[in-house]
């Protein structure tokens, strides 16, 4: 017997038609919508999440500029097929030494060094 203690959910929504503004904010109304963005600017936290923000938009911007894998860069190239079928080998075997059945949430092969 497990005792576990009961948890309260509640379902919210929001409707998001633009954003998801204040209930002080009308977005409609484009004078509380510049009032607002203004206000915003001029938070620290503001400058301090597009700083944090810049090395993630920067890595994702990289990823587009991809080579695109389905232009025809040659024009007479021939593509010559291998024989043998793909094939792929297990080279470790993790095993969980619990007697609980658990799932892997992540791995992560070269963590980071704080």
């Amino acid at each position: 017997d497990v005792n576990t203690d009961s948890i309260v959910m509640k379902n919210t929504s929001m409707r998001h038609t633009e954003g998801g503004w204040p209930k002080d904010v009308d977005f409609t109304e484009q004078s509380d919508v510049t009032r607002f963005r203004k206000k915003a600017e001029k938070d620290e936290s503001y400058h301090n999440a597009i700083k944090n923000l810049g090395p993630i938009v920067e890595r994702c911007m990289k990823q587009n500029n991809t080579v695109d894998i389905y232009e025809q860069y040659f024009e007479d190239d021939r593509i010559e097929h291998c024989s043998e079928p793909p094939s792929a080998k297990g080279l470790a075997v993790f095993r969980d030494q619990s007697k609980i059945k658990r799932s892997a949430t992540s791995i992560n092969w070269h963590p980071e060094i704080k």
